[in-house]
Order: structure tokens, then C-alpha cells, then sequence
């Protein structure tokens, strides 16, 4: 836990030290691309517990 700790202490310092633009290039891509994982597990997520929802309510037991 430690080297993590302390390979992100680097990693942030690193990235403290340049510019506003540099850092809006640098952090952009790995925002957006953890925000579409969030956003495409969140929809598997859903779709399934909303198909559930539909079997339950048409009085079909759910399949497993």
C-alpha cells in the first residue's frame, strides 16, 4: 500500500507542476473514459433489473 501511496504522492506532484492546459489534456481522457465505464455498467445494471421488474410483474418467476 505504501508504493501506491507513494507513486500517486509523485503523480500528483507531477501533475501539479504544469500548466492549466496541460492538466485539462492530461486528465480529460481518463475522466471521460471512467466516465463512460460508469455510464455503460450503470445501463447493464439497469437493463437487466428492468427486464427482472417485467417477469416479476407479467408473473413469470425470474430465470436464472
Amino acid at each position: 500500500m505504501a508504493g501506491l501511496l507513494n507513486w500517486w504522492d509523485g503523480a500528483e506532484l507531477w501533475l501539479t507542476g504544469r500548466g492549466f492546459v496541460v492538466q485539462t489534456v492530461i486528465i480529460m481522457p481518463v475522466v471521460l473514459a471512467l466516465a463512460y465505464g460508469i455510464a455503460v455498467t450503470l445501463d447493464a445494471v439497469l437493463a437487466h433489473g428492468i427486464a427482472l421488474a417485467r417477469r416479476v410483474r407479467a408473473g413469470r418467476a425470474p430465470r436464472r
